[in-house]
């Protein structure tokens, strides 16, 4: 913890006197969640706000991260058919869990035990950015797979009579 007007850094030596005041942070908005990998029937309190509040005073960003514009080519071969069921269905063969976002709460179902605990933290990034942005995610279904290699091989699905990928 920092407290206002304490130095940081290099300036933290008792001899030296700091050159800056650090600013005091805006109040931050605390969501506790317990992942506990032996409670599976967790559910968040009944009382998480519903929508998202914009600081009026905040910033509003001028131009997307630079990464976004890699959405549309990790999108690009599903751009022509869609995504449809049996194709979800089909990753699950190397899925460890399937994740569900249904009028803003999160279902997981696990399929196989992930490499240490891939899988919990990536719900609980899910679960941070479900009561960050309440209201702001749409409904969805996804599989994922927590291992380091491929586990879909992209030579198996290019050519015209190839079928779409997972």
């Amino acid at each position: 913890t920092v407290l206002a007007g304490q130095p940081i850094g290099d300036d933290a030596h008792p001899h030296n006197k700091p050159t800056e005041t650090v600013k005091e942070a805006p109040r931050k908005i605390e969501f506790p969640l317990n992942c506990s990998p032996t409670n599976t029937t967790q559910t968040c309190p009944t009382n998480y706000p519903k929508r998202f509040e914009v600081d009026p005073d905040a910033p509003s960003p001028s131009s997307c991260p630079d990464y976004f514009r890699w959405i549309y080519e990790d999108l690009r071969p599903w751009s022509k058919t869609g995504i449809t069921r049996e194709m979800v269905e089909r990753a699950k063969r190397t899925a460890a869990f399937r994740l569900v976002i249904l009028d803003g709460r999160a279902y997981a179902e696990r399929y196989k035990k992930p490499y240490e605990t891939r899988d919990i933290f990536t719900l609980w990034g899910i679960l941070q950015l479900l009561r960050k942005y309440p209201g702001k995610v749409p409904d969805l279904e996804l599989m994922f797979d927590c291992v380091d290699w491929p586990v879909i091989i992209s030579r198996h699905f290019r050519g015209p009579k190839a079928p779409a990928p997972p």
